[in-house]
């Protein structure tokens, strides 16, 4: 055999080689098209749901004290509700009902606190980066006192810090103080020469479930 049909002889495997190594490629990417399922879905030998979400919005109740500065009334207990709804890992929005029996010594009497406030949550930690998330809350709303000597109707800016976890999946728990300063508001008894203030700190300790 001749040099020059040697060559020729090599060229036309090389070329039949190429050849078959394309179509034994386009008939994998024919195969792997059939089997891959349409639209978004992932084949079957990958999960379908690869991460669980973290739960968005929680719903708690707590109890706990609550006092007044002004000395208006005694520490007496108190009691919370709360939605919250997670924006991001560092923010969330809160609205809270609060309410608390307090007596007031003078009178033998007791007053009896209502509140609703909508209020923006900071997380200073994010919940993966310590076995406690610490927070601060800050809000705005309506305060009212009923009985002797109450104020129907006053305006409220509560500030709180707290922590909490969750302990499994659905169930947090944690704790929170709350200062909640009044404004527009005298829970004055009569007689008294002066207008007293209706600012109270509580602390709370609170549990529920998160979705």
């Amino acid at each position: 055999m001749s040099t020059q049909r040697l060559a020729a002889a090599a060229m036309t495997a090389a070329g039949m080689m190429a050849l078959a190594g394309a179509a034994e490629a386009q008939g994998a990417a024919g195969r792997d098209q059939q089997v891959r399922p349409t639209g978004n879905l992932p084949p079957a030998d990958q999960p379908l749901i690869r991460r669980i979400p973290e739960p968005t919005v929680a719903v708690e109740g707590g109890l706990g004290v609550l006092g007044f500065l002004g000395g208006a009334a005694g520490v007496g207990p108190s009691w919370n509700v709360r939605v919250t709804g997670s924006m991001s890992p560092r923010v969330a929005v809160e609205a809270n009902y609060t309410g608390s029996v307090n007596e007031r010594a003078l009178v033998g009497k007791s007053l009896v606190m209502t509140s609703l406030d909508a209020g923006l949550r900071y997380n200073i930690l994010r919940a993966d980066e310590a076995v406690v998330q610490p927070f601060v809350v800050g809000g705005v709303g309506y305060v009212g006192w009923a009985g002797r000597g109450g104020d129907a109707f006053a305006l409220s800016v509560p500030l709180t810090a707290g922590v909490e976890r969750l302990v499994t999946r659905n169930v947090k728990l944690g704790a929170r103080f709350n200062f909640r300063p009044a404004f527009f508001d005298d829970l004055s008894l009569g007689g008294a020469t002066s207008p007293t203030g209706g600012d109270t700190w509580a602390l709370l300790a609170h549990g529920g479930g998160a979705f």
